[in-house]
């Protein structure tokens, strides 16, 4: 595949000391992406066992950021809503941000950098973590991402764009008790104007649903091509979807299905490295 001109840097948040299976993820990580810049965010009191764990690669930079992890994922998503976030990567074009809990299958992000997007991730379904076989119509889940930073900076930069209407949150679901649910929590008691509050809306829905309707020209992906970028509940479904092939990582990869995740392993030959650092050789 041609190597894309776009400038790129993958990001991975590490907030507390890492269980063995976010060991392996992580270690999966830093071999897929190590032709790249590598960037490990996380918080000033975990700073010597970040740097022990970052130390063997040489491609990792280490950026923390206070009072943003460890209490709450609200705190987190304040995070990835927030300038002062985006303005470290304002000299890409585009940013990776991984979780512990998404394995990386391969490195795709040439390909993906050239589709026109400014923010892709995973699909969603309707019942979110309880999912159907039905995706939802737009929104993509923010496990494993790629994203605009100067776009996103850009936006943030107009504070306006910082709330989120009601019409914005009743279209944002399809069925009629959703809606309802979704205007009541997180239009009329959680809105984003209540800087106390802010946000409780997820970053990913806020970024993948909210801000395209705000700004027409932000464009996150459809869930008929997000399936191809990255998996997070139903991945089996997925993989069928997809005429059996892989996506470029596969979120909560312990949680939905883990025989196929076994069987994804098998494929990929990965079972030695998973014993060697977790003692089991399939989940």
């Amino acid at each position: 595949m041609t190597k894309t001109s776009k400038k790129i840097a993958v990001v991975v948040s590490i907030y507390h000391e890492i269980t063995d299976l976010e060991a392996f993820s992580f270690d999966r990580l830093v071999t897929v992406f190590s032709e790249r810049k590598i960037y490990v965010i996380g918080p000033p009191f975990l700073k010597s066992y970040i740097e022990n764990l970052c130390k063997p690669h040489a491609n990792i930079i280490i950026i923390y950021f206070d009072n943003v992890f460890g209490k709450s994922p609200k705190l987190y998503n304040r995070l990835l809503m927030s300038r002062r976030f985006y303005r470290h990567f304002l000299d890409y074009d585009f940013i990776a941000l991984s979780q512990l809990d998404v394995f990386v299958v391969s490195d795709q992000l040439d390909h993906w950098c050239e589709q026109g997007y400014d923010n892709i991730g995973a699909p969603l379904f309707e019942g979110y973590t309880k999912p159907t076989d039905e995706f939802k119509s737009k929104g993509n889940n923010g496990g494993f991402f790629l994203r605009n930073p100067k776009k996103t900076f850009q936006i943030l930069s107009q504070l306006n764009v910082r709330y989120s209407s009601i019409s914005a949150l009743w279209n944002m679901e399809s069925k009629l008790l959703w809606k309802i649910y979704r205007v009541l929590r997180d239009g009329l008691v959680f809105n984003y104007k209540y800087e106390s509050l802010k946000p409780r809306l997820g970053e990913d829905v806020y970024w993948s649903i909210i801000v395209p309707e705000r700004i027409p020209d932000y464009k996150s992906a459809e869930p008929e091509v997000a399936m191809y970028f990255a998996y997070d509940a139903n991945p089996r479904l997925l993989f069928e979807r997809c005429n059996r092939t892989l996506p470029m990582a596969i979120h909560a990869w312990w949680r939905y299905d883990t025989d196929f995740v076994n069987e994804v392993f098998e494929m990929l030959d990965c079972q030695d490295k998973l014993e060697e650092i977790t003692g089991k050789r399939y989940l």
